[in-house]
């Protein structure tokens, strides 16, 4: 077993952190050892990690494929989830649109689609294609400028991976396709970033969104309104609030301060610890 530094302690927060991490973490350090990495394949597993202003704040990432800030994690939904084993994945691709993807329904499914890809990145892209067509275009185009050299590391990695995690390749469209209408169906409320709200008190029933501004302008009169708004809301309309806010400005010390402060204020009053040390460390 690895040794667990406290730092990446504080990133899980309160949660265990699954055994698929402490695998993955292994197996990278053994390929390490032999010359080469899970950076190989566009998976490489995070120690530390400087969050984005637009990675949820209960998202808890783990991987990264190495290019264009994109990182993989598992999704909380603000501590609805008591087991990371079983914590929704999503992707965080920084520069592209949607920046938020909803991946898998947990690390071991998520496991399968790294497997089923000869590049993990791929995923990201796979994940807005309708048509099986442009999966096997989007592979050949890789194979087509992959060294024989680096093709035979990928597969000796791949091969070890799934002798480490058990893995068997999906279909990649089908199972986005799939998970996507299951989130849709579970969540209580939508947000602006697509990953929507679930709620643990279903007798809920107002959802209310803030109508923010187009221009995404914050100044003192706008904060104002925000503030009024989450005066009078519930708790699901508050966490639709935090993602809508965080999806809609940059959250960071910086851009929009008055947002970020006022984020902060909120998930600490929310009682959501973790999510508040993440929110924090933005700066």
């Amino acid at each position: 077993m690895l040794m667990i530094n406290e730092e990446w302690k504080e990133a899980y927060g309160q949660y265990d952190i699954p055994n698929e991490i402490h695998l993955l973490h292994q197996l990278e350090n053994e390929l390490r050892n032999e010359g080469l990495s899970l950076s190989q394949i566009a998976f490489q597993p995070i120690n530390l990690f400087d969050p984005y202003s637009i990675t949820p704040p209960d998202l808890i990432p783990f991987a990264s494929t190495g290019g264009d800030g994109i990182h993989f994690g598992f999704l909380t939904d603000f501590h609805s989830v008591s087991n990371l084993s079983e914590a929704p994945i999503v992707c965080v691709s920084p520069t592209n649109d949607p920046p938020l993807r909803y991946m898998a329904r947990n690390i071991r499914e998520f496991l399968n689609l790294v497997y089923s890809v000869p590049y993990a990145e791929m995923l990201e892209t796979m994940w807005n294609y309708d048509d099986e067509k442009q999966v096997i275009g989007l592979v050949k185009e890789f194979e087509k400028y992959t060294s024989s050299n680096w093709e035979e590391n990928r597969k000796s990695i791949l091969t070890r991976y799934q002798q480490v995690f058990g893995t068997k390749k999906l279909e990649v469209l089908s199972y986005f396709h799939e998970v996507k209408k299951d989130r849709a169906e579970s969540i209580h409320m939508t947000t602006l970033d697509g990953l929507g709200v679930l709620c643990a008190k279903p007798s809920i029933q107002s959802k209310q969104h803030f109508n923010f501004p187009q221009n995404r302008n914050c100044d003192e009169s706008e904060v104002v309104k925000m503030k009024s708004f989450l005066d009078q809301s519930n708790e699901l309309e508050k966490l639709a609030f935090v993602r809508d806010a965080n999806y809609w400005y940059i959250v960071t010390s910086g851009y929009h301060e008055a947002v970020w402060e006022l984020i902060l204020e909120l998930l600490t009053s929310l009682k959501l610890k973790d999510e508040v040390e993440r929110v924090s460390e933005r700066c």
